[in-house]
């Protein structure tokens, strides 16, 4: 069993996200633009807003986007991020 510090501690995982039904496999492409520019996941949950993701760029911004579905909410970092 992974400890609390273990579990906070992970990536955002595609396959992960596609296997609970979170995203679609054509979603990869919003994650690949993402990491082209300099961006990573660091949460994807799901809010009493909706489906939040927060972004981190590699040289310390972070930017956090809200949708109603998860594949808006990516479209719309992966738009929005620059």
């Amino acid at each position: 069993m992974k400890s609390y510090k273990e579990l906070m501690s992970e990536t955002f995982n595609f396959k992960g996200a596609v296997k609970l039904g979170m995203l679609d496999k054509t979603d990869e492409r919003w994650v690949k633009d993402l990491k082209k520019k300099g961006w990573e996941i660091d949460e994807f949950n799901l809010t009493s807003n909706g489906y939040e993701i927060t972004i981190q760029h590699k040289k310390g911004g972070r930017a956090k986007f809200v949708d109603k579905t998860p594949d808006k909410a990516l479209i719309q970092a992966a738009k929005k991020a620059v």
